[in-house]
């Protein structure tokens, strides 16, 4: 695309002086507009922008911003013209108040610049005594975007944001492109600067953080997060000085109010100061923006991004996406620069040698008995934000004091879920799953497919030696030469016993345990151990362990869970009582909730009847109850087809249950 610079600068009390160019800065050609101008177009943009609930028409102040540029002699015109199969990129450089107008709606009496195609997208330069104009520093790496999305939830601060949301239309949009979006849970600043730090020094195309921010004693904050999840106003300066000598590339302070300069723009913006610490890029609203807008935002942006298009040229199709979209704040999103603007930050897809993004979940590990992967997809999880940052906290602690954690709770909560978004949120670690019952010969199995020397397969499997000793030096030397192992033991109830009114572990299963926990702690590695389980139980080695009980959802979890789901949501046609009677009787499990989605959504069944029958029942007999009282409504011919296809004890194909049924009638709707 082709930069044309605009320079606003104060020159009289009552004049400004424009200069515009092209390539050099030394040949430039001016005008002088009067301030009294100025101020007027300030005054327009102060009361439709930041002020009023009933701004003009954006057509309309985007003309007169246009018109006052253009002038009596057309000089802009012209110049948009000779670029116009190019692209255009306006680095317009203003100071203060002049920087407060709103460039994005520039309107040449057809369109708004930013829909043409190739559109003229505006970039809010910040030039300084060593860089005369702005240059596209186009070193695209060869691999996969890689993105840090950090979202902020304070306690206390409403309302409370979709962000999971967010991540999810971000994952979903670069399915066919994917990219690699590592998570910072905490929204905690100093975990964020940990978390960069652990990684190499250009590792980061972007970073995305998404949460309120707002204006703290006339000074732009963002709200973070403390470690105990109480707000903390953080400013620019704060952002930049846990990222120092890290800043990526790109920066989307997706928040409002964070490309709004204060103070009728006297006071810079949450970006502007960004830059000024290092930024080369960032990327903030003008003003407070509508939750949905701020995703639709971020989906098209890294959906082009990842496709190997320059900032400029993603940052464009966002703005037609929006507006094609009919969002009400595309307006709003501004781009602010710095020296040399990064261009492509990756290669396209298909570029010979590029680095694949890693798989985006490890949820096709946690299975049923059946063989199905009963786990959401990573953008389908919603909620848990204190349980994760309280579980991330202790996986990620370099101590010997804990080893893991113990989840526990009532079935359907969400303990596998909880489990995956842990490995999903832990790239860094090799993750290994059991589901379900464990012995030794099965772990020493599961661990030897982990292992790529075939010495120390043979070390592991070597029986003479205790189990104990075997690990221990599986850990030590995977400890040295790969990633930290994170293994997942799922489902463990089926590993218990009743004792007492408590639970204890079965005998094989305790062996098995101790000498992963004694292995583990012997070594002071990184290893570390999830257990999933209905229950809390009796062991000694528990004390190694942080134990996270899961309660039912609420609040806003609760929303969000509901939200999407079919028939929960504000658009169901399901009749408000029976939705209402369906959230009562699921007491926030999730499962439960998918379950009864389900039934609402049936028109075959008596939902009613159902949900009455439910009342009557204790909460653990639920799916129970779910069940048979759906296999009641079922006519003769149903039970009959279900009943003969028992007879298999695998997956077949449709062909094999049409033999065994072939003097049922109507068969083809009853399957």
């Amino acid at each position: 695309m082709q930069i044309l610079h605009l320079d606003l600068k104060a020159i009289a009390d009552n004049y400004v002086e424009l200069r515009y160019f092209s390539d050099n800065p030394n040949q430039y050609q001016r005008r002088a507009l009067s301030l009294t101008e100025i101020a007027d177009l300030i005054e327009l943009a102060e009361r439709d922008y930041y002020v009023s609930a009933f701004p003009e028409d954006y057509t309309v102040t985007g003309r007169r911003l246009y018109d006052w540029l253009d002038g009596g002699d057309r000089w802009l015109q012209p110049l948009l013209d000779k670029y116009r199969r190019q692209g255009i990129v306006l680095a317009i450089t203003a100071a203060e108040r002049l920087a407060h107008l709103p460039w994005e709606v520039l309107h040449d009496g057809v369109s708004f610049l930013l829909q043409r195609v190739p559109a003229v997208v505006p970039v809010r330069w910040v030039s300084d005594s060593t860089v005369k104009k702005l240059t596209v520093e186009d070193k695209a790496e060869n691999r996969a975007l890689q993105v840090l999305f950090m979202a902020t939830s304070p306690l206390d601060v409403k309302p409370v944001l979709d962000f999971e949301a967010e991540e999810a239309r971000i994952l979903s949009a670069t399915a066919r492109q994917p990219l690699a979006l590592a998570v910072e849970e905490s929204g905690c600043l100093s975990e964020l600067g940990y978390l960069v730090n652990a990684y190499d020094k250009n590792y980061f195309d972007v970073l995305h953080l998404t949460g309120h921010a707002t204006f703290q004693d006339g000074q732009p904050c963002f709200i973070t997060e403390k470690a105990t999840g109480e707000a903390d106003y953080a400013s620019a300066g704060d952002i930049a000085q846990e990222l120092q000598f890290r800043l990526p590339k790109l920066i989307f302070l997706s928040g409002c109010r964070t490309g709004q300069a204060g103070n009728s723009g006297s006071v810079p913006s949450m970006a502007e100061e960004l830059l000024k610490s290092g930024a080369k890029a960032v990327l903030g609203w003008g003003q407070k923006v509508l939750d949905p807008d701020a995703t639709a935002a971020a989906t098209a942006l890294y959906q082009e991004l990842s496709a190997g298009k320059q900032i400029t040229e993603a940052l464009a199709c966002t703005y037609q996406a929006l507006i094609k979209n009919k969002a009400r704040d595309w307006h709003l999103l501004r781009l602010y620069a710095s020296g040399d603007l990064p261009g492509s930050l990756v290669t396209p897809l298909w570029t010979r040698g590029r680095k694949p993004a890693p798989a985006p979940s490890v949820n096709t590990q946690f299975l049923d008995p059946a063989g199905k992967v009963k786990v959401p997809m990573r953008e389908s999880f919603v909620g848990r934000r204190r349980q994760l940052q309280n579980c991330l906290r202790v996986l990620l602690t370099q101590s010997t004091d804990k080893v893991g954690l113990l989840i526990h709770g009532m079935g359907g909560l969400g303990k596998s879920s909880l489990a995956a978004r842990l490995c999903d949120r832990l790239p860094n670690f090799e993750c290994v799953v059991w589901v379900g019952r464990i012995d030794e010969a099965s772990l020493v199995s599961r661990l030897a497919e982990k292992l790529d020397d075939n010495e120390q397969r043979k070390s592991l499997q070597n029986y003479d030696e205790e189990l104990r000793f075997r690990l221990r030096r599986v850990f030590q030397q995977s400890h040295e030469d790969t990633k930290p192992l994170l293994l997942v033991l799922d489902d463990f109830e089926v590993n218990l016993e009743p004792r007492n009114e408590s639970y204890v572990l079965q005998t094989e299963a305790a062996e098995v345990l101790k000498a992963l926990v004694w292995a583990i702690r012997d070594n002071y590695t990184s290893h570390r151990i999830i257990i999933t389980c209905r229950y809390d139980f009796e062991f000694t080695q528990l004390q190694y362990f942080h134990k996270q009980p899961l309660d039912a959802l609420q609040g806003a979890d609760l929303r969000k869970k509901c939200n999407r789901l079919t028939a929960f949501n504000a658009k169901s046609q399901v009749e408000e009582g029976l939705k209402l009677q369906a959230q009562k009787l699921a007491d926030g499990n999730p499962r439960l909730l998918e379950w009864l989605d389900k039934i609402l959504q049936n028109t075959t069944v008596d939902v009613a009847a159902i949900l009455n029958r439910l009342a009557a029942d204790p909460v653990e007999l639920r799916e129970q109850v779910l069940a048979e009282a759906l296999l009641q409504q079922m006519d003769t011919t149903m039970r009959e087809m279900l009943s003969r296809g028992l007879v298999f004890e695998l997956p077949v194909p449709k062909e094999a249950l049409v033999a065994v049924c072939e003097t049922i009638p109507n068969l083809e709707h009853y399957i």
